[in-house]
């Protein structure tokens, strides 16, 4: 596929088959994927942070700082439910090599377990940002967020804070109320698709078409609500791809289902055309004139 031909808000990669080989172990390829990461993460130039979000609480995370002459712009990583995992390190460390300061971030909040969607978990969020474009490095420059799954928040950031200039949200929820597994309770805290109109940010969008834990109908009503609301958006959908289609299992999963039968298969063609997508998102919009 030439993604010079792509012009459309959403975009669909071609539909080759890609038969998967029959008793693939998945375990140990998540066990391989961790320990590639580890590696990776440990060998990039970073430190460990502790950044102050009020009431006596810290945040803890890893800056990864790109080589050579600052100041550079930002990227926040926000995790998965599961928290903070060798994958997100990987991952920011590779964007710090492209160029970006960026930081991995544990932003759970064993006060509000079971209220994922919290709205302390945004003003959390902001204060981080304004650590970020505090440090050295940084300087007030732009800051992106990429984040996975729950990690959508990232576009829930953009309407809260005008520092954050770019989205890049894999596989997110958005929207509580059309997702199967919540449809039907009587109250939901303001989501993502409630801020649009709000949303400073250019965003792009990235999900599995078979994911069978968030729907791809997610992806697909916040890329409706953004443009309406005139925003820049753009929605890439990976045919036949699941959930973590970019990191497979969850650590300590056995193949590839979870205990509510979900599925987490890492898809190596989706995750690397993710990956370069990411890369020219953030270099678009995040660009120091």
């Amino acid at each position: 596929m030439n993604p010079q031909h792509l012009t459309t808000p959403t975009q669909r990669l071609d539909r080759q088959e890609r038969e998967s080989t029959k008793g693939r172990r998945w375990f140990c390829l998540a066990i391989v994927t961790v320990c590639v990461a580890l590696s990776v993460s440990a060998s990039a130039d970073s430190q460990e942070v502790r950044i102050p979000v009020g009431e006596g609480r810290f945040l803890n995370g890893n800056v990864f700082v790109p080589p050579g002459p600052g100041p550079a712009p930002a990227v926040l990583v926000l995790h998965t439910r599961g928290g903070l995992e060798a994958a997100d390190l990987s991952y920011a460390a590779e964007l710090a090599r492209e160029g970006f300061v960026s930081l991995a971030v544990h932003y759970l909040n064993p006060q509000w377990e079971g209220k994922l969607q919290h709205p302390g978990y945004i003003r959390d969020l902001a204060l981080v940002v304004d650590h970020l474009q505090a440090r050295p490095e940084v300087q007030g420059r732009p800051v992106g967020v990429v984040g996975f799954s729950l990690g959508s928040k990232g576009v829930m950031l953009a309407a809260r804070h005008p520092g954050v200039k770019a989205v890049v949200s894999y596989y997110g929820v958005y929207d509580l109320r059309i997702l199967p597994q919540t449809k039907g309770r009587s109250s939901y805290p303001t989501m993502p698709v409630d801020v649009a109109a709000e949303v400073g940010a250019p965003v792009l969008l990235l999900h599995g078409e078979w994911d069978d834990e968030t729907p791809l109908s997610q992806a697909e009503s916040m890329r409706d609500v953004l443009l309406k609301a005139g925003k820049v958006v753009e929605l890439v959908v990976y045919p036949k791809a699941y959930h973590r289609f970019d990191r497979g299992p969850a650590p300590g999963m056995w193949r590839d289902r979870t205990r509510e039968g979900y599925t987490y298969r890492l898809d190596e063609r989706a995750r690397q055309d993710a990956w370069n997508r990411t890369l020219s998102w953030f270099r678009k919009y995040l660009a120091v004139p």
